[in-house]
Parts: C-alpha cells; structure tokens; sequence
C-alpha cells in the first residue's frame, strides 16, 4: 500500500531542487537544472508542503509569504498559493483537498487573514473558498494596423539595464499598489527572476527577454517569438509584464511595443479591466481583447480584511456570510468610510447575504455586488441595500496584478 505522507519540505539544497523537479514534471515543464535553479532561489523563501510515496513527491503545494494592497493604499499580509500540482496517476485520492486544507491552516498560523492564487484550471478552486477578486483582460492585437491617437514622445523609452532592473520595476510597481488594490506584492528572489533571470528552458521558443523603460515611471519586459512565412515578416511580441505610473509613460510603452520591427502581432495577458490602452488606439477592435486568468482570493479573516480599506462614501451594511469550506460563516457588521473601516460580528438581521467567494469577488471592487445580485450569487434581503453596498466597494481603479505567481 501507497503511504502518501504530507509533510513540510525542508531547506536543504537537495529537497529544494526535487521539489521544483517534481513542480516541473507536475506542470509538463523543462527539469534541467539551469532552468530549476532560479526557482530554487524563490521557493527557498517559501513554505512548502509534499506528498511522497516512497520518497517520489506526487503532489507539491508552496505558499509565497507575500502582501496584498487594498483600497486606500494599506497592504494586508497574503498567502501566496503557488505550485499546486499532483501527479496525474495520483489523482481522485484527494491530495489537493488535503494539501489546501493544510496549507490554508498554516496561513491562518501565520496571522494571513488571505490567500492567493492563480488556477491554472478555473472551475478546481471556488470549492474551496476562492473567488475572483482581481479579472484581466488579454490581447491579440493586430501590431500592423493598430494606430495611436496623439503619439507621444518615442524617445521617452529607453533600454532597461539588467542589473538595475529589479529595483527599478519594484520601486514604479510600488506606487501602482498604492493607488490599485489587489497588488500582490513580490520576494526580491522573484524580481530577480522575472527581471534578470532568462534561461533557454524558459523562452518557449522566443528570444531572450528585452527590457526597457521610462525612467521611474514605467517599465515592459518582452520576448519576440518569429512566425513568419519566409517571404514576408511576421510573428509576436509576447508582454511579460508592463507597469506604468502615469498615461504618458504608459502610452509611450505601448507604443514601443507596437512599434517593435518584424513583429506583427501584440500578444499582452494580465491587462486590467479598466486599462487604458483602448483609449489609446483609433480602432480598439484592432486589440481582439478577451478575458484573461483572473486573479483568485480566499478570504479566511472576514474581519481584518473587511475593515483593512477605505471607501469614497461613509456607510454601513450587516452582511450574512457563508462559507462551506471553513469557519467563517456568520453575520459581520460592516462600516466604511474615506478614512478606514471597521467590521465585526454582530446578531443583528442581515441587509445582504452572500458566499466568502461572492464577498470577495466584490471585497476589492473588481466585481460590483449588483452583478453578483443579477447571477444570484448575492442576496438582497433589504431593500436598497445592494445598491448601498455598491457604492462602499466602488473603486477608481480596477484591482490588480500584473504577473502570475
């Protein structure tokens, strides 16, 4: 019989490296050690959990001890739920029901009132509690025929030096989350990595990364993946990440991405919903903008991250919570205002019942509790209430991240 133990991984160099071997194989990705090593680094500021079977990992979970931003400019610490993977001949014998379980318990130890994650498959994770807290959009933009209304400057970007890198992009991602909530916030070995780090394993048949920026206040990482039919140029401009503090930067960027030679298509992920980049251009259906992976979260402190942000108006709502998942279903009363919130729980009839997943796809404002109402996720059980809470999550920027983790 199969023992499938779970058990913490240690720091050893050795643990480390089988078990970013084993992420690897789990997720049908390249195991040479040049392409682990990088990675190694990261997880070595990680929290990880294993399922063995006779000392072979068949199931990996890791947590990124991390922060999350939310309206008002304050940060909330955050458990980043990161490569979650299980051999495909140890599935339905509930490994991830028992690694989640697990690695939720750790962070509510570690005082994180909510995790984080992106699914690499959506329909695995409202089960347990997450819900979409932060949608993005995704483009296919035609490059050759997407025109900029009122170009600015080309000369703003510049060439990104690689060792600066990292603390460049940090500091400019820095002031983004102070004004966008649900910024997951980044370990210094994952700068590195995404701004540094560029193994052959890693480029998916594209080039090396390019790197350029506006100084302090934007920046764009790219790789360039040819497609071409040998008469003519062709192929794609592949965003991997793009941050700007203000229009022009942004527009500029944007520009310079367009403008990339031999290229003939923009392919960009992680967009948020209110993005500019289509107010930009003559023809936006030139962008072929679709739904992008959203980011997830798991609330597991309705308190603490209920009363962590700020609203425009000065309101308060009783809202019934359920939670098939863990322990927090009850009744919370919930009061916001310009400067800070306050939610506790209370015995008071509910105004608005809903799930944890439904609290936090509207927590951030990423998702407004009407359209909740409209797909009967939410329950008015106050006349106007829904409205009301409308207006204590409304934001004027979208939530979001502008990387996977």
């Amino acid at each position: 019989m199969s023992d499938l133990s779970l058990h913490p991984v240690g720091d050893d160099e050795d643990e480390l490296l089988a078990f970013m071997r084993a992420v690897s194989r789990h997720f049908h990705e390249d195991e040479a050690d040049e392409d682990l090593a990088p990675w190694v680094r990261v997880m070595a500021g990680c929290r990880r959990l294993a399922v063995t079977d006779r000392d072979r990992i068949v199931a990996n979970y890791g947590t990124l001890p991390v922060d999350l931003s939310v309206p008002g400019g304050a940060t909330l610490p955050c458990a980043g739920v990161t490569v979650v993977g299980v051999s495909q001949t140890y599935r339905r014998r509930g490994l991830l029901r028992r690694m989640m379980t697990a690695g939720l318990d750790d962070a509510v130890a570690h005082e994180e009132p909510v995790a984080a994650l992106y699914a690499s498959e959506s329909a695995i994770y409202p089960r347990f509690g997450f819900g979409i807290v932060a949608p993005s959009v995704l483009y296919h933009a035609d490059a050759t025929r997407t025109r900029f209304l009122d170009r600015v400057d080309p000369r703003l970007v510049v060439d990104l030096d690689v060792e600066a890198a990292p603390a460049e992009a940090a500091a400019i991602y820095e002031v983004v989350r102070a004004v966008r909530g649900g910024g997951v916030g980044r370990l210094p070995a994952q700068w590195e990595v995404s701004l540094r780090s560029d193994t052959p394993g890693s480029r998916g048949g594209a080039s090396r990364k390019r790197r350029v920026h506006v100084p302090g206040r934007g920046y764009a990482v790219y790789r360039i993946k040819e497609d071409g039919d040998g008469a003519l140029p062709g192929g794609d401009v592949v965003v991997l990440e793009f941050v700007a503090t203000d229009p022009e930067a942004e527009q500029a960027l944007w520009q310079h991405v367009f403008d990339v030679d031999l290229a003939t298509r923009v392919v960009s992920r992680l967009r948020p919903p209110d993005d500019a980049l289509p107010w930009m251009v003559e023809d936006r259906l030139r962008l072929r903008a679709s739904e992008g992976e959203p980011l997830y979260a798991r609330i597991l402190d309705v308190p603490r991250c209920l009363a962590s942000r700020t609203s425009a108006v000065t309101d308060g709502l009783v809202l019934a919570v359920h939670d098939a998942d863990r322990d927090q279903s009850g009744t919370y009363r919930w009061d916001v205002s310009p400067e800070g919130g306050a939610c506790t729980r209370t015995d008071a009839p509910a105004d608005v019942a809903l799930s944890i997943e439904s609290l936090a796809a509207c927590w951030l404002g990423g998702t407004s509790p009407s359209r909740l109402r409209a797909a009967r996720r939410l329950e008015e059980t106050t006349p106007g209430a829904v409205a009301r809470l409308d207006r204590m999550t409304a934001v004027s920027h979208a939530p979001w991240t502008p990387w996977i983790f």
